[in-house]
């Protein structure tokens, strides 16, 4: 039983114990309950006590399960208010109400810091314009005692212009405090989501980073110049103090009885001194003060400005990552439709259209996959798009009136970038010059002339540069566009006695000979005008065509051939005509003859140079073989 007794007894002391703290508590109930628990195991305890203990041991883990739901119910708001305020906005917001929002106090102290300003600024001048008076004639005593009112005048006036530097920074830190809290306010009501609104923000952030340099400036020369006014209050105190000890020491020495005038005379400029030095303490500390003043506008203006910098870039990610989750739809929306274009241009229209139709076709599937993409970015780019037609708008009339001829060069390199009707490496045509590309640049497009002089296809050695606006202009030649073959002629003239069929047979033959590789790539190569355009090239054939000329028959031999070996595809052909033609006595080529005949004249007409007898010499063109 006296153990039974001793466990019950702690236990109700453990019980009726009052807590400091709630852990404390909640571990007290703990060890109660666990000590009650082992009284009520054991047995040997009466039944009427064991259903006491029984009530109480109830009541102990009711209050136990209530306390730890506190505990748990403390820990989870303790866990919130830590992530609040780990937050950079809350945190931002936090720091932004310590901050008065009123500055009518400083603007009130300014407007008495500037009287007191101007009434030491008047006193000053006068101290200087005494000192100045020759008229007064100064004894140096009172010129000593003005140089040091004028020096503790100055003093005064450093500590006004302080304290005013630090009522401005007070300024700067709440306008500064109301920027963010309208900002913060702006960014609740919500931003749209666009270009826009992202390099603006960049902009802000940029502002304000450039804005903590600065302060970063002020804050280093605030704390320089503490440092040096801090040293000199210190300075000025241990002066104040050595005077006071020499004071002491002289006044030792001086009595009623043993006066002496020299000593007198010291003690009345040490205790002088001692004013002075006295009367410029407290404008040195106010000095201090104003500069620690200044230091924690400033540090306080550093850390809303950095944090609106933190908070910044959590934005300007955060909407970077809006942003493109934004351009996905549109995106993936703009791939399926020009995979779907590109799969029935490819599979679906060849099987139902043909040539012609299926050109058209297939172009206005184009138009409409191009529109259908205007159409999808214009909704989902409306307020980027906005912002471009507004800006352009203002700008576009002086920009195309000044610079007409660069805007329609521009517009040209899109045009011919996206028509890609030439590439670099073609060879064009233009007002007359001929030339291969070499560079299709912004503004101009540059070829390398071939032919010109020469008369045969070979570069000269020139580079000639076109605005780009010669697409709008000129009539535009390419040699090489859809496949590289070009068309070519060879004329032979013959007499009217040459055998017309056999002529035409030997050129025949010629031709076939010499260009039969030709006609055979060229024909191959034709499918890829056919395919581009739904229409056959030519009938890619040697051909030959005839014509009565003046001087006889004019056999015009039609060939193909690549367009940079034109020229040695044509010397070929004559080089082949002229050994054959050697070898044929019978194919005759016409020439123009040169006929002379006499005429005869009367002696009443006048003579000719050539005969003065009356006879002269008429000269005949004549077609001949």
């Amino acid at each position: 039983m006296r153990v039974y007794f001793i466990r019950l007894v702690c236990a109700m002391v453990l019980c009726t114990t009052v807590f400091a703290k709630e852990e404390q508590r909640i571990a007290q109930l703990r060890d109660a309950v666990r000590s009650l628990e082992e009284v009520m195991a054991d047995k040997n305890s009466p039944p009427a006590d064991q259903a006491k203990l029984q009530r109480k041991l109830d009541g102990l883990k009711q209050e136990l399960g209530i306390m730890e739901e506190r505990e748990e119910i403390e820990a989870r708001e303790k866990s919130l208010k830590e992530g609040v305020h780990n937050q950079t906005r809350e945190w931002l917001r936090d720091k932004l109400q310590t901050v008065s929002s009123v500055s009518a106090a400083v603007d009130a102290r300014q407007l008495e810091l500037d009287t007191m300003r101007a009434k030491a600024t008047a006193e000053r001048t006068l101290l200087v314009k005494q000192r100045e008076d020759t008229s007064l004639s100064l004894t140096p005593a009172q010129r000593a005692e003005i140089d040091e009112q004028f020096y503790t005048k100055n003093e005064e006036i450093r500590a006004i212009a302080l304290q005013q530097e630090a009522a401005e920074y007070e300024l700067m830190l709440i306008k500064l405090a109301k920027t963010m809290r309208e900002q913060t306010l702006n960014e609740d009501a919500g931003n749209r989501l666009s270009l826009r609104t992202f390099f603006e923000m960049r902009a802000e952030q940029q502002g304000y980073v450039s804005r903590a340099r600065q302060t970063d400036a002020m804050i280093s020369n605030v704390s320089e110049n503490l440092s040096v006014t801090q040293a000199g209050l210190d300075l000025t105190r241990q002066k104040l103090a050595k005077i006071g000890e020499e004071l002491q020491l002289l006044e030792r020495q001086s009595s009623f009885l043993h006066r002496n005038p020299q000593l007198d005379q010291l003690l009345a400029t040490e205790r002088a001194q001692q004013q002075f030095v006295g009367l410029r303490l407290p404008f040195l500390s106010q000095q201090v003060d104003a500069l620690h003043l200044s230091g924690d506008f400033l540090r306080t203006q550093r850390d809303l400005i950095g944090h609106d910098i933190k908070l910044y870039d959590e934005q300007v990610a955060a909407l970077r990552a809006a942003y493109v989750d934004r351009l996905l739809p549109p995106a993936t929306a703009i791939s399926v439709i020009i995979l779907i274009y590109l799969l029935s241009s490819r599979l679906v229209l060849p099987h139902r259209f043909k040539k012609e139709e299926l050109f058209m076709a297939r172009r206005l599937g184009r138009y409409g996959t191009f529109l259908i993409v205007t159409v999808i970015l214009v909704l989902y780019l409306m307020e980027d798009l906005r912002v471009i037609a507004t800006t352009l708008g203002l700008v576009s009339a002086a920009v195309v009136i000044s610079l007409q001829d660069v805007c329609a060069s521009f517009f040209g390199w899109s045009v011919i970038m996206l028509s890609r009707k030439f590439i670099i490496g073609d060879r064009l045509e233009i007002e007359g010059t001929r030339g291969d590309v070499l560079d299709i640049q912004l503004l101009r497009t540059t070829l390398l002339e071939v032919n010109n002089w020469l008369g045969v296809d070979q570069p000269t050695g020139r580079v000639v540069v076109f605005p780009n606006n010669f697409i709008f202009k000129s009539k535009v030649f390419n040699f090489s566009h859809g496949h590289p073959y070009i068309w070519g002629k060879v004329e032979v003239t013959v007499t009217y006695s040459t055998p017309v069929a056999e002529a035409t047979l030997l050129f025949q033959k010629v031709l076939e000979e010499e260009t039969r590789e030709n006609f055979v790539e060229a024909q191959r190569a034709s499918t890829i005008m056919q395919r581009r355009y739904g229409v056959e090239d030519a009938e890619y054939t040697p051909k030959i065509y005839t014509r009565v000329a003046d001087s006889g028959i004019t056999f015009s031999l039609i060939y193909v051939s690549h367009y940079r070996r034109s020229s040695s595809t044509r010397n070929r052909i004559n080089v082949r005509l002229i050994a054959e033609l050697e070898k044929r006595s019978q194919i005759q080529l016409a020439y123009n003859t040169l006929a002379v005949q006499p005429l005869t004249t009367t002696p009443n007409q006048p003579s000719a140079i050539l005969g003065g007898d009356g006879n002269q010499m008429l000269f005949m063109a004549r077609p001949g073989g």
